[in-house]
């Protein structure tokens, strides 16, 4: 897994304009049940230190977001959560008191390239069929006068899943992608805060009252 992405799932911090898409998910039609109360994040990397680094940040930003959480390390001995896969951590979780169990899975890396135009061609260019590769040449540039280059966007896409912990009972299940910012801390904060926007969005998942409470007596004034 490249450096960057390490760096983006350890911070989870400050607001930024959503940079996820969701490209496909399921949901669970026929569950009538309330909103999970408390939440178990689990996180599923290339590497543990990657793994328990995004639980407990995506932990605490859902927190300030309302939501009650664990990282599902701290309810998990510490060989658990090195050799367990998914279904045997669900198992294992089952004992413990949250009702509901997040997972994120990191599925892959996905380098893409894009063509840009740049804007007019420069009048001092070399014409056509004389280039010394100081100008990009594509069709592109041929057809509109304008220069252009090639960029790389990395795409992080992943996999996130919720389920009833009190009956191990998948509500829901998404795969995601999130383009990669220079600033590291987007990347992961977009793709945490885009799933919590649509748990809330079905009723899936609750905040806390107390901040709740908070909340309606701002709005009151």
């Amino acid at each position: 897994m490249k450096s960057s992405i390490i760096g983006a799932v350890i911070f989870l911090t400050g607001c930024a304009a959503s940079r996820t898409t969701i490209q496909s998910s399921w949901t669970d039609a026929a569950y009538s049940g309330p909103p999970l109360d408390r939440l178990a994040v689990v996180a599923l990397f290339d590497t543990r230190a990657d793994s328990l680094a995004f639980e407990r940040s995506a932990s605490d930003y859902l927190a300030t977001h309302g939501v009650a959480t664990v990282p599902a390390h701290q309810l998990l001995a510490p060989t658990a959560t090195q050799t367990l896969d998914e279904a045997e951590i669900r198992e294992r979780l089952a004992a413990t008191n949250v009702d509901g169990i997040l997972i994120f899975r990191l599925l892959a890396i996905d380098e893409r390239h894009e063509y840009q135009l740049s804007g007019p061609y420069p009048p001092n260019a070399p014409s056509s069929g004389v280039n010394d590769g100081a100008y990009p040449s594509s069709p592109a540039a041929s057809a509109t006068g304008s220069q252009g280059y090639w960029i790389e966007q990395d795409f992080v896409v992943a996999e996130t899943a919720l389920f009833d912990n009190r009956s191990d009972r998948l509500l829901w299940t998404a795969k995601s992608e999130t383009l990669e910012d220079a600033r590291s801390r987007r990347t992961s904060e977009s793709l945490v805060r885009t799933i919590a926007r649509q748990l809330f969005a079905m009723d899936l998942i609750s905040r806390m009252e107390a901040l709740q409470g908070a909340a309606r007596a701002l709005q009151r004034g």
